[in-house]
């Protein structure tokens, strides 16, 4: 008992985060369209217990840890690899060769999560630089990839729930440890039991001191000191056929003019780097294709295509004498999280380390999306259409949406009855009430009982509604009042006995402390008139 004990706290010392909250997720038995298991997930708005922890490893919950503690520190992080076509041999092999001090586990997903274990705290801030300058160095930094933490700082000190910005939480491993896949691996690619996980991992464990001595540059050859992160990434990589040879090349040829736009010298300089990246290098013909439209025209690096993204790191790109200008510069964008929460969903996004909070609008609206962020101090370059791309914000958010991931409100039924019976309460109290059911037309709220407390239902219009929700500071259209209405279990009328009126009836709201409205409609003789 004592050495399954001893496992169980090695285990939590290694992957302890935030003590405030915690993920959790549970398969739904559905497949997504990419073929991988479908999951729902939420947060638990407390900390993670012992007990939490032993149920992951025995296989009856599915558990995630922060790693950004609640002071904005964390003791290890995660390159979080999502791909299925990954050699993880090779890619160890490259980590080995680099000294990088990359733990690698299996993902469920047959990934690869890289991991940084440290012996002691260091800012989040400074991980998530070195993961993201490792992770560009080994070249897969896609669209699909994710970095633990994803944020620089959290702040926990709003009351409300959905305000406080939060770190995103990582998929344990060793989920029903006696049979699990997601497990550590040694560079042969053998698993590591979690009995021995503890003792393996201590060979790579590193101080705050050696995270902040790794330097990527070590590598790379020094004549490539001043290009941009991704061509110099290209060299060390090398870039096989079908994996975005053209577009690397492209990004080269922009290298070559900026180093000297000479039209007798800089082809030169290209056919050379074309012979250092591509495995195999490409033909005359297609080089030849790619030195005539930059001979004609002046291009910018295309830092959006597929094999540049995996390579990037614009950080440091814009310190190169050869790299993109500041003004060229696009922010660092995180995964996309849809909290379904009631009663419509919202969106996060991290940007450069900070947690960006959007509505439905803000995503879909360059415009707006750009508003948010510069209230962030982010500044975000607008996506320009061109000949090759007609259309490069519908692209990225396409890019956003496919690679999103869903997460259940906290407690999202109780929140939604919670909401709806609040927010009824309100509008209860702040409208008049008239025993003349054809008032509801004149913006009056009915009741089927005059004496509230036995009412049971309440009738009103839909205008009536949606001033009362203007004046609570919520601009909503017709769709978003009908949607919370029904959802809530409000429902639409078209008359009421004889009298043809389009309004709505809803249960009366449960008053917590219920104060009476006397409301009374007498007329009264004016002062001119007789008595």
């Amino acid at each position: 008992m004592s050495e399954h004990l001893t496992t169980l706290e090695q285990f939590m010392e290694l992957f302890q985060g935030s003590q405030t909250y915690y993920g959790e997720s549970k398969p739904t038995g559905q497949k997504k369209a990419n073929g991988k298991a479908e999951y729902k997930s939420w947060i638990n708005q407390r900390a993670i217990t012992q007990q939490d922890w032993m149920e992951h490893i025995n296989g009856t919950r599915h558990i995630g840890t922060v790693p950004i503690r609640d002071d904005s520190t964390c003791s290890w992080g995660v390159i979080d690899v999502d791909r299925y076509n990954i050699n993880h041999l090779e890619l160890i092999k490259i980590i080995r060769e680099r000294n990088y001090p990359l733990v690698p586990y299996r993902s469920k997903s047959n990934g690869l999560h890289l991991f940084v274990h440290m012996k002691s705290v260091v800012p989040a801030k400074l991980m998530r630089a070195k993961l993201i300058e490792m992770a560009s160095d080994l070249g897969i930094r896609d669209e699909t990839t994710d970095i633990y933490p994803a944020q620089d700082v959290v702040d926990l000190t709003p009351e409300e729930w959905n305000d406080k910005r939060k770190g995103n939480f990582v998929n344990l491993p060793y989920q029903h440890a006696a049979r699990t896949t997601r497990m550590a691996m040694r560079d042969d690619g053998s698993g590591i039991k979690i009995e021995e996980l503890y003792e393996y991992v201590q060979k790579f464990i590193i101080t705050p001191t050696q995270l902040k001595n790794i330097n990527v540059e070590k590598t790379t050859d020094p004549e490539t000191k001043d290009y941009p992160p991704c061509v110099a990434n290209f060299m060390k990589n090398k870039i096989r056929e079908g994996e975005g040879r053209n577009d690397a090349m492209f990004n080269c040829a922009v290298l070559c003019k900026k180093m000297n736009p000479d039209k007798d010298f800089w082809p030169e300089t290209f056919r050379d780097l074309n012979k250092k990246i591509g495995e195999p290098p490409l033909d005359p013909r297609e080089l030849n294709v790619l030195i005539n439209q930059h001979t004609k025209n002046d291009y910018n690096y295309r830092c959006n295509s597929s094999i540049a993204k995996m390579h990037c790191d614009a950080k440091r790109c814009v310190t190169k004498k050869f790299g993109i200008n500041p003004n060229e510069a696009m922010p660092e964008v995180g995964k996309l999280i849809k909290y379904n929460v009631y009663p419509e969903p919202y969106w996060v996004l991290p940007v450069n380390g900070i947690n960006v909070k959007l509505d439905n609008k803000e995503l879909y609206s360059q415009r707006l999306f750009a508003e948010k962020l510069q209230v962030a101090d982010i500044v975000w370059r607008t996506l320009k259409p061109s000949r090759q791309n007609p259309d490069p914000w519908s692209d990225f958010k396409e890019d956003l949406l496919k690679n999103k991931i869903d997460m259940e409100g906290y407690d999202a039924v109780a929140d939604k009855d919670d909401m709806f019976n609040s927010k009824m309460v309100q509008f209860f109290e702040d409208c008049e009430v008239h025993d003349e059911f054809d008032q509801i037309e004149n913006g009056y709220i009915w009741l089927d009982n005059p004496d509230a407390a036995k009412a049971t239902e309440l009738r009103f219009k839909l205008q009536t509604f949606q001033r009362f929700m203007k004046k609570m500071g919520n601009n909503w259209n017709n769709r978003e009042c009908v949607n919370f209405l029904q959802v809530g279990g409000a429902k639409p009328k078209k008359d009421y006995g004889k009298i043809q009126s389009r309004h709505w009836t809803c249960p009366m709201p449960k008053l917590p402390e219920y104060k009476k409205k006397e409301v009374k409609h007498e007329k009264t003789k004016a002062p001119w008139q007789d008595h």
